[in-house]
């Protein structure tokens, strides 16, 4: 066997290789008690409490508008765990941090920045192999209009043995769109610091197809996942804390 031959031979197993380790993990979404219809609810159950936070981390503060006051400024940082459910995939509770600054503007309206989103990759229960990894997809709101407190546009990275870097449930360009409406007031848990409790949720939302995996990798995944997952099929539920501190405290600033 020539050298172009041993590589393109090389190439066919890894690629058979991984289709067959995607379909594994589609047949073990398959055989999940966990139906469609059961993600459906109109208040999903919240997460577990992450607990208070001993501390947070502001090094993601964002760099603030030209002309922003430091002083009117604050950097909020939220730590929280977040409570996903979407098509076959069963619930899985991520933890994650999100950071973000908002303040007036030199027009007299309110500013915001995004900074940063951090999350873990967790293990999907009842389907060795599959990992979930929620990631920002380059847009969020947390001014709230109304009753939604906040948006956030999110994808879904998924990995087992063999994914590709680029394997996902959704993409910038379609991503999961959260609108989170509170499950009730939230709560001052301290002043100093000020520390501040809130949960929310949304099933409003649809998931997008399965992406970046490769084209029969895709096809097989959102047949076991039962994707695209439309509106009002999916859960959404966040329970966190978050503190702030103005960017004036934060540079040292008079």
């Amino acid at each position: 066997m020539t050298a172009p031959e041993a590589k393109l031979c090389l190439m066919t197993r890894t690629k058979s290789l991984t289709i067959a380790l995607a379909a594994t993990v589609a047949a073990g979404v398959l055989t999940l008690a966990t139906a469609t219809a059961s993600n459906a609810a109109a208040l999903p159950p919240k997460p577990s409490d992450p607990g208070i936070p001993t501390s947070f981390d502001y090094r993601d503060c964002p760099q603030l508008p030209s002309g922003a006051d430091p002083a009117a400024w604050r950097c909020e940082v939220m730590v929280a765990n977040i409570r996903l459910a979407t098509g076959r995939i069963p619930a899985v509770d991520v933890p994650l941090t999100v950071t973000h600054s908002e303040g007036p503007l030199p027009d007299g309206t309110t500013g915001q920045v995004f900074g940063a989103m951090h999350a873990r990759s967790v293990a999907v229960p009842g389907i060795p192999g599959l990992r979930i990894q929620p990631e920002y997809a380059g847009h969020a709101d947390f001014i709230g209009n109304g009753t939604i407190r906040g948006s956030i546009d999110i994808t879904l990275r998924l990995q087992y043995p063999g994914s590709r870097r680029t394997c996902a449930i959704g993409s910038d360009r379609a991503p999961l769109t959260i609108n989170s409406t509170a499950y009730g007031p939230t709560q001052w848990v301290s002043q100093q610091p000020p520390i501040i409790k809130g949960e929310m949720y949304d099933s409003t939302f649809a998931v997008p197809g399965v992406n970046g995996c490769g084209p029969i990798v895709d096809r097989l995944l959102d047949r076991g996942f039962a994707l695209p997952s439309p509106a009002g099929r999916n859960q959404f539920s966040l329970v966190g804390y978050y503190s702030f501190r103005t960017h004036a405290d934060l540079t040292g600033q008079a």
